[in-house]
Parts: C-alpha cells; sequence; structure tokens
C-alpha cells in the first residue's frame, strides 16, 4: 500500500515557510524589486512544465470503462465545483476579494497526481484514478479562460489579452510542451526510466522550484502587511467547509448511483484534492502586486494534507464498519 513520502508530509511547513521567507525578506531590504516578478513567472513555468510532463494523455480514453462514475466525477469536477466555489466565497469571502479570487482559483483545478497516493491508501480505484488524469489536466486547460471570465470577471476587471496571455503561457504551453518531451524521453530512455529515476528527480525539483517561486513572489512587493495575514482565518474556514463538503457529497453520490466502496474513494479524493501548482503562474501574471491572492492558493495545499489524510481514515473506517 502506498504511503506518503516525509517530502509529501513535509510540504505545508516547506510552503509556509517560504512564504514567510519571502515576506522577512521583503522587510529586511525595504523596498520593492519588480525585476522579481521575471524569475518567478521563470520559476513557475518550470514548475507548471513539471506537473503536465508525467501525465499520459493517450489514457483518455480508459475512463469510459466506467462511464456513470466518470461522467458524474467531471461533472463534479468542472460544473459543480465550480458554482460552489464561487457561491460560497461570496458568503464567507466577500470582503476580501483578493482571498476570495485566490480561494476560487486553487478550487478550480483537479489534481493531476496527489490524489492517487491517497486513493492507493484508501485502497480505492487507483487503475481508474489513473484513467481520469488525462481529463482532469485537459479539461482544467480548455476550460480555465471560461472560468476566470465568468467567475473571477464578477468580482475584479480583467483585461482579456492579459488573460490570454497569462493561460496560454502557464496552461497551454506547459501541456503542449511536456507532451512533446515525455514522447522524446521514452523513445531515448524508455518507459521506466521516464516514470521511474527522472519522475522522482522531477518530483523533487519541483518542490523546491517552488519554494522558490513563493519566496521571489512575497519578495518582490510590499503590500502584504500584518493586518491581512490576521485574516487567514476565514480563508482556512472556507477551505476546510470546501473540503468536508466535496467529501461527504462524494459518500451520498456514491451511495445514490450504488457506485461500491472502491470508486466512491476514488471520486473522494479526484474531487477534493487540488492542483495549486497550475494556477500560481496565472493568478502571478493575471493579477500582479496581490499578494493575498497568491497566499490564498499557497495555503491550499497546507489545509488540504490534514484534510485528505482525516478523509482517507475516516473512509478505512467506513470500510470496515458498513456497507460503503
Amino acid at each position: 500500500m502506498a504511503r506518503l513520502s516525509t517530502k509529501d508530509k513535509e510540504k505545508p511547513f516547506i510552503l509556509i515557510s517560504a512564504v514567510i521567507a519571502g515576506i522577512l525578506l521583503q522587510r529586511f531590504i525595504g523596498k520593492e524589486f519588480p525585476w522579481l516578478i521575471y524569475l518567478t513567472e521563470v520559476g513557475v513555468f518550470f514548475v507548471i512544465l513539471a506537473v503536465m510532463l508525467p501525465v499520459e494523455i493517450k489514457d483518455v480514453g480508459k475512463a469510459f470503462k466506467k462511464v456513470k462514475p466518470t461522467a458524474i466525477v467531471l461533472f463534479v469536477n468542472f460544473i459543480f465545483i465550480p458554482a460552489f466555489s464561487w457561491a460560497m466565497g461570496w458568503l464567507i469571502l466577500r470582503n476580501y476579494p483578493d482571498f476570495w479570487i485566490g480561494a476560487i482559483l486553487y478550487t478550480l483545478t483537479p489534481c493531476i497526481g496527489w490524489y492517487l497516493i491517497f486513493t492507493d491508501i484508501a485502497k480505492g480505484d487507483v487503475p481508474w484514478g489513473i484513467a481520469l488524469l488525462p481529463w482532469n489536466i485537459t479539461l482544467q486547460v480548455v476550460l480555465m479562460p471560461f472560468y476566470l471570465y465568468i467567475l473571477v470577471g464578477r468580482i475584479v476587471p480583467l483585461d482579456i489579452l492579459t488573460l490570454a496571455r497569462s493561460v496560454g503561457l502557464f496552461l497551454v504551453v506547459p501541456f503542449v510542451l511536456g507532451y512533446i518531451i515525455q514522447k522524446i524521453i521514452i523513445k531515448k530512455k524508455g518507459r521506466d526510466y521516464f516514470f521511474g529515476p527522472f519522475k522522482g528527480f522531477l518530483g523533487e525539483v519541483k518542490l523546491w522550484a517552488l519554494v522558490v517561486v513563493i519566496i521571489s513572489m512575497f519578495a518582490s512587493q510590499m503590500s502584504l502587511d500584518i493586518s491581512d495575514i490576521q485574516k487567514v482565518g476565514l480563508l482556512i474556514a472556507f477551505l476546510i467547509i470546501f473540503f468536508l463538503v466535496l467529501f461527504f457529497l462524494a459518500i451520498i453520490i456514491g451511495k445514490f448511483f450504488k457506485l461500491g466502496y472502491e470508486d466512491t474513494v476514488t471520486m473522494a479524493f479526484t474531487t477534493t484534492a487540488r492542483n495549486s501548482e497550475a494556477v500560481i503562474g496565472v493568478a502571478v501574471a493575471a493579477f500582479p502586486g496581490h499578494p493575498l491572492m497568491y497566499l490564498a492558493i499557497i495555503l491550499g495545499p497546507v489545509v488540504e494534507l490534514p484534510m485528505l489524510i482525516i478523509i482517507a481514515r475516516i473512509l478505512l473506517k467506513l470500510k470496515e464498519k458498513t456497507s460503503l
């Protein structure tokens, strides 16, 4: 059975430490360094490319070996969650638009990897989870401009050209480039190398590249102060409610459609786990100078990890005590 690596367990603390380091560095320097935004953009591009590299688009058709549960998962991920996230943000975060937008951005993109670990831990259907990966990545790339225009555009004005540049540069280009690089490496080195040593190395480098990105994001601007950080409680409440609602929704759907335990577990994790790396670049490029927005996105996985651990344990207990 899969287990969380030490790196995965420490990731929330590493990300928060990077935020604090960036804020302290900016306070120590005492002035803005706008050029750091270019370092941020380069770093984010690399992180998103690393996230998309291992996804095999050819596996799209495999998900339709389970037509009904696949259709339900895609409905929840790409129709229910955007609407639910916007509405819940209006209830909890509407007085803090940057937090509201950051929370929406974070919840829009389904995870394209991490959820498989928890699916395995809770004894779900991992092969079906793998088959959902290309659907999750393809649809979030295609639908992101629509989501930003419809949902975020209701909160703040959006420049269409800036929006197109950010989505194209930080989602479409890494998506296409990742596919090309994957094919080249597999052809030269083989699948075992690509999905073994290379993928492991990529994960390690991706984490530390993300740390550099976060530090440079917060060190490059002066608009974040202590009073802003004190409002984080509302954002954490938003995130906890989000994860709990999606978890209970998966249980209800599983019971209603008689999906069985393994399918219900896979649905629970593919609809709760999110892909924060994919939207950081979009946020930085489309909304420069909004550190609270970036903070909201970064705090997502900090809350997500303990919530997914709790969900996995609850599911295992339910498996023991009920006929879920």
